[in-house]
């Protein structure tokens, strides 16, 4: 149920499917990558000159609460 949770969520806001469970985005200033595991998702932030930067979670820290609202403060944390 959660891992389909973060698809839907992805695939809402620009998302692109890459492949099974991994989505990305890309814009002028970064790259961001979700890559849903079986118990967590990672989050991969690269933008150009640096070296990229790797955020996890569990899911069952992810969604203690509002879901949308703990993936979205995830995400801008990176």
């Amino acid at each position: 149920m959660t891992a389909q949770i973060v698809a839907a969520w992805a695939a809402q806001n620009g998302f692109n499917l890459l492949d099974s469970w991994k989505y990305r985005r890309s814009d002028d200033v970064r790259t961001i990558t979700i890559e849903i595991k079986k118990r967590s998702v990672v989050l991969i932030d690269e933008r150009p000159g640096l070296r990229p930067r790797l955020v996890s979670t569990l899911f069952k820290d992810l969604f203690f609460g509002s879901p949308t609202g703990k993936l979205e403060r995830f995400l801008l944390d990176c």
